[in-house]
């Protein structure tokens, strides 16, 4: 008998509640076959996900919703990669201007989870800053260039920092800032770590251009103004105007690999530079930021933290100041007058760009570790590490408890210990990040010590190069040189806090760091 429309309709209708019970058909997103996207620019999920200021008399002011969906939305490219000029092969960007635009980013071709995640990647190496077309046969990044930036390169020569892109036939791109840019290390051997504390010379490479094609003062300052005025700490202004325009490129060649100035950081004369957090295991931490600024409770909270970390973060309102703002940043900019130091363009990803990201984040996976112990050298540094009271905060599986701790003068508000995970006592390291910067909550997170082989410089400023140097009780003292990030001017500093382990013999330290190598 032929099926009638009406049997037809309940057959469908039926059909489709089956799949929403089971989750495999979201209500948001009708294309998204095996995913409940959530929405990225919530109003009461973003200020539910992030922590206030140490100041609680701010008021903080996010962008709309409408302005938010208003932004033109990213079509993702195909990347392609970025030789220096010696190493590049013969006729490459003649023959990439020869090839078609290639969308690497297409919503009705995802079908599975492992889709989801390969499309994720294409979302983490998109770019979101362009120059010019490139005009050249050959690349401009020379060998000279990555000598003097102390950057990186593979073995093939490639420099994974920055990426071609092709958006229309024949002229050719340079894109840089994507999230591979932060969170790719090059490795002493060339090899890559996708996902982990990157080491992008940024800074060095801002202030190689600054010498060579001779920035003038007032752009720099209003770009530092941008990024690092706090409303609540004042005093991180004066340290901007009493630079020299001379001064700026000694102070950002200051910042080693692995450092760099954040959009919402302050610039002092002990701190304006903070080390690059991972993403591998990203997945398990309950804050994301050193200061614990965003809750990670679920996958919309990474596409949030995503989302304000490519540009939105930059039109936030603190007791009225807006960085990126027009009449003297008090002002929404219209998406045409976007003013970002960094060259952030006006464009937003979709959410299911966003959901894909975070897919992809989360399949991050850890290195193979080199590092090959003795079981009995590896057993006496796994009791140090529980005699020394490490494990209390560095809690195994995740070697993290998950919680906040007080910056050094903070006193967390009665509510906090009802509204956060908080372990109230302080390891008494620099506070400027958390109580001097936009970024400031009062409170540090408390790190995973998991892949420490493979990340550094140490601590949230970066100042200590190796794992010992945590442990050598020098550091305390005033005329220590600090192994990594060294502030500029500064040629002498302690680096106080996390006094822990300092009083252990050579074989238990021994012990113990090759312990902390395993992880």
């Amino acid at each position: 008998m032929k099926p009638s429309a009406s049997n037809w309709r309940f057959f469908t209708l039926a059909m489709v509640g089956s799949m929403l019970a089971f989750g495999l058909l979201s209500t948001q997103n009708p294309l998204s076959f095996i995913a409940d996207i959530p929405k990225t620019w919530d109003l009461k999920e973003i200020k539910r996900f992030h922590l206030p200021p140490p100041d609680p008399s701010v008021e903080v002011v996010y962008a709309s919703e409408e302005y938010y969906n208003s932004l033109e939305e990213h079509v993702i490219y195909k990347t392609y990669p970025f030789y220096t000029r010696e190493k590049e092969p013969e006729g490459y960007l003649d023959s990439l201007r020869k090839l078609e635009p290639e969308i690497a980013f297409d919503l009705s071709k995802i079908k599975t989870q492992e889709d989801w995640i390969k499309a994720g990647e294409a979302v983490f190496h998109w770019p979101v800053q362009f120059g010019r077309p490139i005009e050249d046969s050959v690349s401009r990044l020379s060998m000279e260039f990555i000598e003097a930036t102390n950057g990186k390169l593979t073995p093939e020569g490639i420099y994974p920092f920055s990426h071609y892109v092709i958006k229309k036939k024949g002229e050719l791109l340079r894109g840089d800032l994507s999230c591979a840019n932060c969170h790719t290390r090059v490795m002493d051997d060339g090899s890559l770590i996708v996902g982990g504390q990157g080491n992008a010379p940024f800074d060095p490479e801002f202030a190689h251009a600054i010498k060579q094609f001779h920035i003038p003062a007032f752009f720099i300052k209003k770009g530092a103004a941008q990024l690092s005025h706090t409303p609540w700490a004042p005093e991180v202004d004066d340290y901007i105007e009493n630079l020299d325009s001379a001064d700026y490129p000694g102070m950002l060649s200051s910042h080693v690999p692995g450092t760099m100035v954040r959009q919402g950081v302050s610039f002092s004369p002990t701190e304006d530079a903070v080390a690059v957090p991972s993403l591998i295991g990203v997945k398990d931490r309950k804050y994301m930021d050193k200061t614990g600024l965003m809750l990670h409770e679920n996958p919309g909270d990474m596409m949030r933290y995503a989302a304000f970390n490519q540009g939105m973060d930059m039109l936030t309102s603190y007791d009225g100041f807006i960085p990126m703002g027009t009449n003297k940043y008090s002002e929404m900019p219209k998406p045409e007058e976007w003013d970002h130091p960094f060259g952030y363009q006006p464009y937003r990803y979709t959410d299911a760009q966003l959901y894909a990201l975070t897919q992809f984040i989360y399949s991050l996976k850890p290195p193979e570790n080199p590092h090959q112990y003795e079981e009995a050298l590896l057993a006496r540094g796994e009791h140090v590490f529980n005699e020394q009271g490490c494990v209390t905060c560095h809690t195994p599986p995740l070697y993290t408890n998950n919680q906040l701790t007080p910056a050094l003068g903070f006193e967390p508000p009665e509510e906090h210990f009802e509204k956060y995970d908080i372990f109230n006592v302080s390891v008494e390291t620099d506070p400027t990040l958390a109580l001097k910067s936009r970024r400031g909550t009062g409170y540090y997170k408390i790190p995973s010590l998991r892949g420490l082989w493979y990340r550094g410089p140490y601590l949230h400023t970066g100042n200590l190069a190796n794992l010992e140097d945590l442990f050598d009780p020098a550091r305390l003292k005033d005329d220590y040189v600090p192994t990594g990030y060294k502030p500029y001017l500064v040629e002498t500093m302690a680096v106080k806090g996390h006094e822990f382990g300092m009083e252990l013999n050579d074989d238990d330290l021994d012990a113990l760091v090759a312990f902390l190598k395993t992880l």
